[in-house]
């Protein structure tokens, strides 16, 4: 529940109390869009005085009953139920009921102290009324008159209230209608909500307590200080307690916020008080408005605050608060056991007169119990899923329409299951085993732990789902043991334990050949092998250990023969256990095997490449290759061939060979020939002949039916239909694999020609012409998808025609507007480009055209017009705005909108109201200077057409400059005796950008600077002269990005000028003390190799020169490399 307090009450109430002084006024409704809680505010004088009186019966109090202050005041309260007239739909049930009381409870007790309420009664006062209950007049007057009851706190529960509010109270005062408190309960369904915020809030005002923020209506700001020290006002403002903090709380603001689900007071909030001090109230406190759902709590001052509220009611004369308990016989046999991560009780329910029971819960026997929850009349059973795992609780049960008369005994439970039992293993292999439990039940999740029998450490496995488990990445004959215990448990079970086993293994043949096989033995890491194998029939088996190796080849073995072998493992582990043979396994090796596939890769006109596949390659086997012109009795012979094709050369032409290919695997062992495969040679006829034709020319094209042989052309005929002279064309062909082609050109277009194409292989080899094709030229008009517009304005447009064409051919462009008869028409000159552009003039703005082209092929052979896409003249906002930065410039470019326009920039940093203007731009960029660094800027960009018009500026386009920071890629380079020349990067470099550099001789502490430096495409070199021989000089650069702005220097780098680099020991080159200079040698060093030097391993040794000593070397390791030369 979240109140806000009513704005003002009506004239009438408002005289009536400024008459009696009586603090309970009459209401006015609340505005608002949430439910709010109806109490009205006092004055500040009212507050105060009422404050005081309650104090003073509190002192009262102290000083006759001081025991008060140190138990458990039972305070009662009539509950009310409003339901229909019919007694049906009590928006709260019982449970309900019960349910909100003891959460409210749980609220009003600190450390053991405080109050406690108790129901008056044995049944509730149903009110039946239908009217009451879809609409319970808000400032009920005088429709629950004759309800109340005279002994004890009234509380009233409605469905809903004709105003939009959760409920409402009455300050303490000497009046039967200020034991009153009114709370909407809805559907029934809000226990949790009522019981932790509303009840208890309305139930605080009931006993003095007021908003966090004031008695101000939750209308206006509060005026009490932050501060609780000198100058504070906690006591005259805000709630009147000090230790709860000032509240900036208003109606019209809820400055909270939503974090991780809980709701935060929002620190963003400017809210100060009158001295400058920000607030923090605190968001969960039950007085507030911020509807905490993370905890609610009072604080100790208006725990106190409470007390004085009660102590002035007792004093009161129109009603007490006495009404007696209830003699309910209490409950018997409570008993508590844990299940599924909660505790269950049940008792023996031994009244009939009960209003319900509230659950008590503490972790002490004897003290500390408080309220955790409530059930209906007759229910003897409660679930308790709100615990600590491994703690020990203790539970009572009291009627709650009694005090302390009725308690159950007390039970104890411990928050925890039993060990697990029923564990067994099941489905053991060599890499996985399942592990098996009893189950705890369900939803209970299970931490399993598992090790090597003999290991000190346990392997866990966190929050199983179920009760099994299976365990991967075992070890074969292993002894393994494991134990099981709930999550929420802390015993684990008696280890169980099993042992994985020690397979037989599985050999197979891997790869068999003619003299050997390669065998898999078909083990487990990390098992040991013994193979024996033998000739099948031989009675002696050759053994061999393998060791932990799988794979074994055996060599040497006969062709054409029959083996067998068998396998045995040894499993290593604290009993070492070895398996029998495998069941023995054979092969055959092989014979000496014939080529398979024998083919031709081409075949030309007098020669032919023949290749063939060779199962189970042997390296040292041969081909015997044989062939010869078909129908003739004697084979040419080649032998001795070892790859597996062979070229024919200076065959006959037009003529059909067969050949056959063996392999000879050894002098005495050879395959049989292949059976005969056939070629014939010749010049190859064209087939598939295909032609596109243009005006003039035309493009032809065929194929044929093998590879192009080298040297070899096409000689294409062409003629006019009915002419009986052919021209004749050598093509210089083109073409992949077995497509070709060629061209003629020079044509007359509307013509049909005929054409025809041979091949010619060589001077005296050529094919016969091929089938006669046609082709007639035609004027092609231009396509609709190579017609395009670009670089519109409001005068002005770009026309493409992308196509190519005859040399004679031109384009006729006519445009209009769209909806004119007339069209302008232009012309192209002929052309052989590819993309054609005309660009039209002198438009009108926001006016649509249409164009149409066509090809002019003659004089009088044109094609028709093709449409182009249709355009609107516009002064466009450019787009494809882009910007490279710089350190204080920046680049900003966008895409071109025309050609006779002009361009206007804005820019500014961001956040300025005020823009810098470029104009009169004729490019799509400019460059943006001097800005300072690692500053964010914006800028826009508009046009200026030719004819006046203008664009809107674009959107905004955003950038950063760079900060400013010292350069990169830093080296010194060419070192010399007495110079070197120092290296620097630096990306974000522009015209304004300098350098200043500093270096001195290491261990002195003057620097020796360079200014003004400056770098060429982002890369900067000076060169140090006047150095000393043999010092080592540290250096450092720092970037001048403006004359205001610059970096801070970079780190030290070190050089060491010397005159000469030579070994001074033996060593490896990587070795600063191996060399005369102390250092590696760099590109620009000669180097004189005095000793044996290495280069190691993988590293990569620079010098400009190496010069070698007589008796000494230079040694290379693996993958290592010299490089010479600058």
């Amino acid at each position: 529940m979240k109140c806000a307090s009513l704005p003002l009450l009506l004239a009438i109430g408002l005289m009536l109390w400024l008459s009696t002084y009586n603090p309970v006024l009459a209401q006015t409704l609340p505005q608002s869009s949430t439910a709010l809680c109806g109490i009205v505010d006092l004055t500040p004088d009212q507050a105060q005085s009422l404050v005081k009186e309650a104090n003073q019966a509190l002192q009262r109090k102290r000083a006759t009953n001081p025991s008060a202050f140190t138990s458990i005041m039972y305070v009662p309260i009539r509950p009310h139920i409003i339901r229909r007239s019919n007694g049906t739909g009590p928006s709260l049930t019982m449970t309900g009921l019960n349910q909100q009381m003891a959460y409210t409870n749980s609220h009003y007790l600190l450390n053991g102290f405080g109050i406690q309420f108790y129901f008056a009664g044995s049944t509730p006062d149903y009110i039946d009324n239908d009217q009451l209950y879809e609409s319970f007049p808000y400032g009920e007057g005088s429709v629950v008159d004759g309800r109340d009851a005279y002994n004890a706190m009234n509380q009233y529960y409605v469905y809903q209230f004709s105003a939009f509010i959760s409920g409402y109270a009455r300050y303490p005062t000497n009046d039967i209608i200020s034991t009153r408190s009114f709370i909407a309960t809805g559907d029934g369904s809000r226990s949790q909500f009522l019981g932790n915020q509303t009840i208890p809030h309305e139930l605080g005002h009931s006993f003095n307590l007021y908003h966090t923020f004031g008695n101000n209506n939750g209308t206006e700001f509060t005026d009490e200080l932050v501060t609780r020290g000198a100058g504070a006002n906690c006591s005259t403002a805000g709630d009147l307690i000090c230790d709860t903090p000032a509240d900036p709380y208003t109606l019209n603001d809820n400055p909270s916020i939503l974090i991780n689900g809980c709701i935060v007071y929002n620190q963003d909030r400017p809210y100060r008080d009158a001295n400058g001090d920000p607030y923090s109230p605190s968001v969960t406190n039950i007085m507030s408005y911020y509807f905490s759902n993370c905890g609610t709590d009072f604080t100790p001052g208006q725990y106190d605050r409470v007390q004085a509220g009660l102590a002035l009611r007792q004093t009161h004369t129109a009603y007490t608060l006495d009404a007696p308990p209830t003699p309910v016989t209490a409950p018997s046999n409570l008993t508590g056991t844990f299940s599924n991560n909660a505790i269950i009780l049940t008792w023996q329910d031994n009244a009939n007169n009960e209003m319900g029971y509230f659950i008590e819960r503490s972790t002490s026997p004897t003290s500390g119990f408080l309220p955790i929850d409530g059930v209906a009349p007759d229910v003897t059973t409660f679930t308790d899923a709100q615990i600590v795992p491994n703690l020990v609780y203790y539970y009572r049960i009291r009627p709650s329409n009694t005090t302390t008369g009725s308690l159950s005994p007390t039970a104890t439970v411990t928050a925890a299951p039993p060990p697990l039992t029923g564990l067994t293993t099941t489905n053991i292999s060599i890499y996985s085993a399942q592990l098996n439990w009893t189950s705890a039940g369900a939803g209970v999740t299970y931490d399993v732990q598992w090790r090597v029998v003999g290991s000190n450490t346990w392997n866990t496995i966190n929050s199983v789902q179920t009760n099994n488990y299976i365990l991967y990445s075992l070890t074969l004959n292993t002894n393994y043991e494991w134990q099981v215990k709930t999550t929420s448990g802390t015993v684990y079970s008696a280890p169980a334990s099993f042992t994985t086993p020690c397979p037989t293994p599985n050999p197979y043949n891997s790869s068999i050949t003619r003299t050997s096989a390669d065998l898999s033995l078909g083990g487990i890491y990390p098992q040991t092998y013994t193979l024996q194998w033998r000739p099948q029939g031989n009675p002696n088996w050759t053994t061999i250990n393998t060791g932990i190796s799988s794979f074994y080849s055996l060599t040497g073995l006969t062709s054409s023969t029959v083996y067998e072998y068998e396998v045995q493992a040894t499993c290593p582990g604290t009993t070492p256990v070895t398996t029998a043979y495998s069941s023995p396994l054979s092969f055959t090796t092989l014979s000496c095997q014939t080529p398979t596939a024998p083919g031709a890769a081409y075949v030309y006109s007098t020669a032919a490449r023949l290749g063939w596949n060779v199962p189970n390659f042997e390296p040292t086997a041969t081909y015997s290759f044989r062939y010869r012109p078909v129908g003739q009795p004697t084979w040419t012979t080649i032998d001795g061939l070892t790859s597996t094709s062979y070229s024919l050369t200076g065959l006959s032409t037009n003529t059909a060979y067969e050949w056959q290919v063996q392999r000879v695997c050894t002098p005495t062992e050879s395959s049989t020939f292949t059976a005969p495969v056939s070629f014939t040679t010749g010049c190859r006829i064209p087939t598939n002949l295909s032609s596109s034709p243009t005006a003039s020319a035309a493009t032809l094209s065929w194929s044929i039916s093998n590879s192009l042989e080298p040297g070899a052309s096409f000689e294409i005929q062409y003629r006019v239909i009915g002419s009986s002279t052919w021209a004749t064309v050598v093509s210089t062909y083109y073409g992949v694999s077995t497509i070709w082609g060629g061209g003629v050109s020079g044509l007359t277009v509307g013509t049909t020609y005929e054409w025809r194409v041979r091949t010619v292989c060589n001077a005296t080899s050529q094919s016969d012409y091929s089938a006669t094709a046609t082709f007639t030229t035609v004027c092609n008009a231009p396509l609709a998808y190579n017609l395009s517009v670009d670089q519109l304005t409001s005068t002005s447009a770009r026309l493409y025609l992308s196509t190519t064409s005859d040399p004679d051919t031109r384009f006729d462009i006519r445009f209009r507007p769209v909806g004119s008869t007339n069209w302008a028409t232009l012309s192209i000159p002929a052309s052989t480009a590819t993309s054609k552009s005309y660009s039209l003039t002198g438009l009108t703005n926001n006016t649509q055209y249409e164009w149409e082209a066509r090809s002019v092929c003659s004089e009088t052979q044109s094609s028709s017009f093709t449409p182009g896409p249709a355009f609107t003249t516009q002064c466009r906002i450019p787009s494809g705005l882009n910007t490279t930065i710089r350190a204080t410039s920046a680049l900003v470019s966008w895409a071109s909108v025309g050609i006779d326009v002009s361009y206007e920039v804005r820019y500014r940093t961001t956040g300025s109201p005020n823009w810098i203007t470029i104009s009169n731009l004729t490019t799509s960029f400019v460059d943006l200077t001097s800005l300072p660094t690692n500053t964010a800027y914006e800028w826009q960009v508009k046009t200026h057409c030719s004819d006046g018009a203008s664009s809107d500026f674009s959107e905004i386009s955003t950038f950063t400059t760079y900060s400013c920071e010292y350069p990169t890629n830093l080296f010194a380079f060419g070192l010399t005796p007495t110079s070197v020349q120092l290296n620097w990067a630096y990306l974000q470099a522009d015209t304004q950008s300098r350098y200043e550099a500093r270096y001195r001789p290491v261990g002195t502490s003057d620097w020796i600077t360079i200014s003004n430096l400056t770098s060429i495409d982002l890369h900067g070199t000076y060169v140090l002269t006047g150095l000393t021989t043999g010092l080592q000089y540290e250096w450092q650069i720092k970037t001048l990005c403006s004359p205001t702005e610059s970096s801070a220097f970079s780190y030290s780098l070190f050089f060491s000028p010397c005159a000469g680099m030579y070994t001074v020991k033996a060593g490896s080159w990587d070795d600063n003390t191996v060399w005369s200079c102390n250092r590696v040698p760099m590109n620009t060093d000669v180097v004189q190799i005095k000793h044996i030097v290495t280069i190691p391993a993988y590293y990569v040794a620079n010098a400009q020169q190496v010069n070698v000593d007589a008796g000494q070397k230079l040694t290379y390791s693996t993958n290592s490399q010299l490089k010479l030369g600058l």
